[in-house]
């Protein structure tokens, strides 16, 4: 049985596109990955720029979605996830789930600055994102859990 895993975030535009993306790669055929936001923007280019150098992943073809229309179809994901950065008081969605609500701490790629300041701190997102997808894949892979997560999550 697959594991369903929702990602969810203010806008949709970069963190839980990754994770959606970092999921479905490292994940397999054990994992179903989805995202959504409460108010979806648009897709970040830079992070489909990043995906592509660093994971070797086109995401160009996704799209941007809305938590409340994956609720009003009756979607239910075993685990959901926020990705939002507590520190910098981001809004961070409710969803309900199966087995759990998890919450990852990330760091926000938001900054001002060239292109390539800016995907300097979606790089630093990505890889605190990649480190917890691998734990969580570890820790639910052979079974669905609801207990055994490391206390920050």
């Amino acid at each position: 049985m697959k594991t369903k895993v929702l990602f969810v975030c203010s806008a949709n535009t970069t963190r839980s596109q990754i994770a959606e993306a970092l999921l479905k790669k490292y994940g397999g055929e054990d994992f179903e990955a989805n995202s959504a936001g409460i108010n979806p923007g648009v897709l970040n280019p830079l992070a489909v720029e990043v995906l592509k150098e660093d994971e070797n992943m086109d995401i160009s073809s996704y799209t941007t979605n809305k938590v409340l229309d994956y609720y009003k179809e009756g979607k239910h994901y075993h685990y959901v996830i926020t990705v939002c950065d507590e520190a910098s008081k981001e809004p961070c969605p409710v969803f309900p789930s199966l087995d759990g609500v998890l919450h990852w701490n990330i760091t926000s790629p938001a900054c001002d600055g060239t292109n390539e300041e800016k995907k300097a701190k979606i790089k630093v997102s990505k890889e605190e994102i990649k480190t917890n997808i691998l734990k969580f894949i570890e820790l639910v892979k052979d079974e669905h859990i609801k207990t055994g997560f490391p206390p920050e999550w």
